[in-house]
């Protein structure tokens, strides 16, 4: 193992991030510090970073670096995107850097800057086409993705800085206001003419603007789950929040819920931007990413650049397993005999996806207590971002680990927006092959060849061993046996 420190120096914001990279491509955040320089603003009429601006970014690299030596970082990345990149002064700078301090920045293009963000959403969510839109302090960037793969990038100078300069909205906004936003940003998609080919996907958002979007959208409905990656909004969300804080005067916008205190009075145009583009693409859904460039940075060191085919499931449930020390090969025994169950009841493939991940990590709550694992267990799963799935799907694989320690778990009021009645009845059913398949390896799991299952129109039969029967015919089955006839109207029989 060894520890590795990513430097994201933005136009805004500067972040440090130090991962624990493990031998099978796992990695996991150890610790992260973010500092609000808002280097843009230091950029002067020439495009030069003024003497200011370049202390600022010296002093915070200075207390990364403290923070890093005290995690034991071995490895640093550091990576500047448009305010560094469009100084003249930019050799100096890194001079300066490297003198002082011993970094060396990687000032990345554009284009890098999208293939980046493209890749942090590319293994995080489960997606083959769609507009990605990463607002940052400086710049926008803007990706067309067809069949997994980026077909068109582009980066554009109208970041929240420069594009708030321009359209600053401190007061409450006219209608007028409104369109001129709308009608600047529309001449600027026009010189785009790939843009057509976006029309109706779904628009991805990386980036604070985006990540406020969402959390004022979640506040304004008491949305009950934290996770705030892969969350979907609609066009009419969007526009709900863009008519809210364009109503607002800039004291009153420091108030808004879920908007950072640091980003209000640069949030009101990019938001604009955003609601722009779904218009002018026609597109119904926007879809939030928690992750953009550090994490392309990292799962590019990790994974390289190929990562078309990467199952992003396995590969999330595989740095789950490593990062919380689950016994892998007890999580790969559950999962196989639940393949063998699931195999005989023909499940569909999304009821197959949500078993896997559930059988797989069914065990987290371990790590707090073996008491009442099953409750650790689901409020872990329940707060954990598991990429590939969706929030529904994350709620019922928590719902089929609950259930499967205590069946009779009732679905919480909390979540009954989420859940319908018939998800519900799925998550009862999964927890049966859950708990079957963890009886099977506590009281005989010996050689899966020794296992025989039938199944026909009145019962599933599992035939083991007579040696290994006694075993099993004692575990409290009756509930299971109920349920199950319940679930599947057929008996469950072992013999």
């Amino acid at each position: 193992m060894n520890n590795i420190a990513i430097i994201d120096i933005g136009s805004n914001s500067m972040r440090v991030v130090i991962y624990e990279l493990s031998n099978n491509n796992s990695f996991k955040i150890i610790d992260e510090e973010k500092r609000m320089v808002r280097l843009g603003e230091y950029i002067d009429k020439d495009d030069y970073l003024s003497e200011e601006g370049i202390n600022k970014l010296i002093i915070s690299l200075e207390f990364f670096k403290v923070i890093c030596r005290n995690n034991d970082v071995e490895e640093y990345i550091v990576v500047a995107t448009e305010a560094i990149r469009r100084s003249k002064n930019q050799k100096a700078i890194l001079d300066l850097v490297k003198e002082k301090l011993g970094l060396d920045i990687r000032i990345l293009s554009g284009e890098e800057e999208s293939i980046y963000g493209y890749m942090a959403v590319k293994c995080t969510i489960d997606f083959d086409n769609a507009l990605l839109i990463d607002i940052g302090g400086s710049s926008m960037e803007i990706s067309l993705i067809k069949d997994g793969n980026p077909e068109n990038v582009i980066s554009l100078p109208y970041g929240s800085i420069p594009l708030t300069k321009k359209f600053p909205f401190k007061s409450a906004a006219t209608n007028e206001e409104k369109l001129e936003l709308k009608e600047f940003l529309y001449k600027q998609f026009d010189k785009l003419p790939w843009l057509k080919k976006g029309m109706h996907l779904p628009v991805i958002g990386i980036g604070g603007a985006s990540r406020a979007i969402g959390k004022i959208q979640k506040k304004s409905i008491d949305y009950p789950f934290d996770v705030l990656h892969n969350y979907s909004l609609s066009k009419d969300d969007v526009e709900d929040v863009f008519e809210k804080v364009t109503s607002l005067n800039l004291s009153d916008k420091y108030k808004v819920k879920g908007l950072p205190r640091e980003r209000a009075d640069i949030f009101t145009a990019p938001l604009g931007a955003i609601n722009s583009l779904m218009s002018y693409c026609k597109s119904k859904d926007f879809i939030i990413s928690q992750y953009g460039l550090r994490e392309g940075v990292i799962y590019e060191r990790v994974l390289g650049r190929d990562i078309k085919n990467l199952d992003i499931l396995d590969y999330s449930i595989k740095r789950i397993i490593t990062n919380q020390g689950l016994n892998k090969e007890h999580s790969d025994k559950i999962w196989r005999l639940c393949t063998l169950l699931s195999n005989k009841l023909e499940l569909t493939n999304w009821e197959e996806k949500l078993l896997k991940a559930a059988s797989k990590l069914h065990d987290i709550g371990v790590n707090v207590s073996i008491k009442h694992n099953y409750k650790h267990s689901f409020y872990m799963i329940l707060n954990s971002e598991i990429c590939g799935l969706t929030h529904i799907e994350i709620l019922m694989v928590s719902y089929i680990i609950g259930l499967s320690g205590k069946l009779d778990m009732k679905l919480s009021s909390d979540y009954k927006s989420l859940i319908s009645k018939d998800n519900f009845l799925i998550c009862k059913k999964l927890s049966l092959l859950l708990v079957i398949s963890n009886n099977l390896d506590r009281y005989f799991y010996d050689n899966l060849k020794d296992i025989e299952i039938s199944n026909d129109s009145n019962s599933l039969t599992i035939m083991l061993p007579s040696s290994s029967v006694k075993y099993i015919e004692d575990y409290s089955g009756s509930d299971v046996k109920t349920n199950f006839k319940k679930s599947f109207d057929k008996d469950f029989i072992i013999t």
